[in-house]
């Protein structure tokens, strides 16, 4: 049996060491939002973001960019005040309410950011109702299945005194297996698009290119901190566990934003670099769709220029995003 009080001392370290993986994450969302301040406020010719005719999509950005770091910022107030005030400890029930609204915190955030990839799909398909209504259908069961488990699990979590999540029930796991199952499938669907799509080459520049470009690497960030935290709750059972879901909390803010302000830079870049609609200039052949039929790709018979008539999206460039 250990000595209590290198046993107290282990303890001390986990905390110590997840509270830094916290703050980490944090400084990183932070930094991330302030490098690209300009992009969504005050950019040379156009605000990207709020320039837009959309409210959707700027209370959406609002929440995947600016919520996150918020909600981080409380939570760490939480924690660095039961860990650093020694005379202070949470109550049991304190604990649990704050448990509930990280994760309820977590749940919203997933659904507004697999929103925005499941949007993707459907510009990419061209708006096929039936490819919508099925994927919508698995979202649906998605979340659903994840407030459950959610709502199943937190009454057996086990935490520190610092509201530090050290244990939970086995069926947790599923809970992180549900978002990145859902999310797989998105991503076979953007595969599967992109393949099927390219004639001989697709430009860089072209709106296809883009989501693809995109839905790879936000899907591959979001596979590896997910998988990280499957493994950390079902295998890790003390103050580690929680490592990976301030990170969670992280990637997701920093792809979904990424996905909105790429799509929205590439989209207004184009109308102010042409004056006119979308056009697209490459040096040898390639796949040139109308954004209105992605679905029936074709090569352009002029192999120096492309013409993607932004207008004929559905929704416009105005409104896309």
């Amino acid at each position: 049996m250990l000595d209590p009080a290198v046993e107290d001392q282990g303890y001390a370290s986990e905390v110590d060491l997840t509270f830094k993986f916290a703050i980490a994450a944090t400084c990183f969302l932070v930094y991330d939002t302030l490098v690209h301040i300009s992009d969504e406020a005050s950019a040379p010719i156009v605000k990207y973001i709020w320039g837009g005719h959309q409210r959707w999509l700027k209370w959406t950005y609002v929440f995947v960019r600016h919520l996150p770091y918020l909600a981080q910022g409380s939570i760490l107030t939480l924690t660095g005040k039961a860990q650093f005030d020694k005379g202070f400890t949470w109550t049991q029930t304190q604990c649990k309410d704050w448990i509930t609204y990280q994760l309820a915190f977590n749940e919203a955030l997933i659904i507004v950011v697999e929103g925005i990839l499941i949007f993707r799909i459907y510009a990419m398909y061209n708006g096929n109702r039936s490819l919508t209504a099925i994927v919508l259908l698995l979202f649906v069961v998605e979340v659903t299945a994840m407030i459950a488990v959610l709502a199943v699990s937190i009454p057996d979590i086990e935490f520190t005194k610092e509201c530090i999540i050290t244990k939970t029930p086995d069926i947790f796991t599923s809970y992180w297996i549900l978002s990145l199952s859902f999310e797989t499938i998105l991503f076979f669907l953007t595969l599967v698009k992109f393949f099927s799509s390219v004639s001989r080459r697709l430009g860089r520049q072209s709106i296809l290119f883009l989501l693809f470009r995109d839905g790879t690497w936000a899907y591959a960030i979001i596979f590896l901190i997910m998988l990280t935290n499957i493994l950390l709750y079902h295998i890790v059972r003390n103050p580690l566990a929680g490592l990976g879901f301030f990170w969670q909390l992280a990637i997701m803010s920093f792809a979904g934003a990424h996905v909105l302000l790429n799509l929205r830079r590439l989209a207004v870049g184009k109308i102010f670099s042409t004056g006119s609609p979308m056009l697209m200039d490459d040096s040898a052949p390639h796949f040139t769709p109308r954004f209105g039929h992605l679905d029936e790709g074709t090569e352009s018979t002029d192999e120096g220029h492309v013409a993607v008539e932004m207008h004929d999206m559905k929704p416009s460039v105005t409104e896309f995003p």
